[in-house]
């Protein structure tokens, strides 16, 4: 009787191994339509007579493994009219794991911030006319771009020998100027040099568009925008009358969470980051007081950054970007500002992710 279990137990340990995958999701009603010989004829095929060896209840719950596995397979040849590897079933499941997390966080979130959520001043608007066009516009693909960028630049290289080796040349050698007109005529060349290496505006225009549509899909996709530590930068800019613009606020806290977490350290250890000390040559260690001087600087920065202004916005002036710089700093609290919350939370899309055709968004 012994020997029996272990055969038994020998069998449902390869039966398990064979029908090993992650927690199934199997369709109730795919699943009843797996009949009992449908089961019995798969497991004879493929385990032989092993049912004989088995007690009532062990045959049962092989049976309904069985059943998950037929109804998977069915529902997997109905919706991609082929059955998944392993690897593919365990990506979706994982991939399903990871989204059931973000609901259950952002359920919790919601019922902390139930008032900001549904109040959020920012919506997703999008462009009437213009949509999605890599095909006939440069600048809705990175690659076509980075290509015209490139033949520009040999362009102008092949100018810039020009102008040193023989237009700048014939200029001094002319007997009949001045060196003042012949310094003049020098400085037309440069000014038409960077006049030719200059991109078309209008492709530039259409560039910053796809960006500003790319960082603002990222930021609609991200909940950060529903913390607390947001909402108290965004009352600070709404203050300040800057709070129309996501795309500023996002970068800017992705500043200051660096700035929040180097003020937890103590300010005399050396912080990881490296960079250019006055009076030294190449990159040095900073010290968490140093870091934090350089933070503030690029708060000041991001704020005045004219990549992060919408079309027709002009930059706040300096003395205003750091009195909110300022208030940043001092009044939100730091320990909001732990894993990387807010420093990775542009999400944007990469070009293989959009779709031809579809609308871009503007706010």
């Amino acid at each position: 009787m012994k020997s029996m279990y272990i055969i038994a137990g020998g069998i449902l340990v390869m039966m398990a191994v064979v029908f090993l995958a992650p927690p199934k999701q199997t369709n109730p009603d795919e699943k009843a339509s797996i009949t009992h010989d449908e089961i019995d004829a798969y497991i004879l095929k493929k385990f032989g007579n092993v049912l004989e060896k088995l007690s009532p209840e062990e045959k049962e719950m092989v049976r309904q493994d069985v059943a998950d596995h037929l109804a998977r397979e069915k529902a997997e040849m109905r919706k991609y009219g082929r059955i998944l590897t392993a690897d593919e079933r365990s990506e979706q499941w994982w991939r399903a794991q990871d989204e059931a997390a973000k609901q259950a966080a952002y359920a919790k979130l919601y019922e902390e911030r139930k008032e900001w959520i549904d109040n959020f001043p920012f919506q997703p608007r999008y462009h009437q006319t213009i949509v999605y066009d890599p095909e006939n516009n440069i600048a809705h693909s990175t690659e076509k771009l980075h290509a015209y960028q490139k033949e520009l630049q040999k362009k102008s290289t092949q100018r810039w020998l020009e102008i040193t080796d023989k237009d700048a040349r014939e200029i001094w050698a002319r007997t009949d100027l001045s060196i003042e007109e012949k310094q003049a005529e020098e400085e037309k060349l440069w000014q038409e040099f960077e006049e030719f290496e200059k991109p078309d505006p209008e492709i530039m225009a259409e560039r910053r568009i796809i960006m500003r549509h790319k960082q603002l899909d990222g930021f609609y996709k991200q909940h950060y925008r529903y913390l607390p530590e947001f909402e108290q930068a965004y009352r600070i800019f709404e203050e300040e009358g800057l709070a129309d613009n996501p795309i500023r606020i996002a970068h800017t806290m992705a500043t200051l969470e660096m700035y929040k977490e180097a003020s937890l350290q103590d300010p005399d250890k050396l912080h990881h980051f490296k960079g250019p000390v006055e009076g030294k040559k190449g990159n040095h260690p900073y010290t968490n007081h140093q870091f934090l001087d350089r933070c503030f600087h690029w708060l000041t920065g991001t704020i005045t950054y004219e990549g992060n202004l919408m079309p027709g916005e002009t930059p706040p002036n300096l003395d205003q970007a750091r009195r909110i710089s300022k208030r940043l700093a001092e009044e939100i609290p730091a320990e909001g500002f732990t894993g990387n919350k807010f420093l990775f939370g542009l999400a944007d899309p990469k070009d293989e992710d959009m779709i031809p055709g579809q609308s871009l968004l503007a706010e």
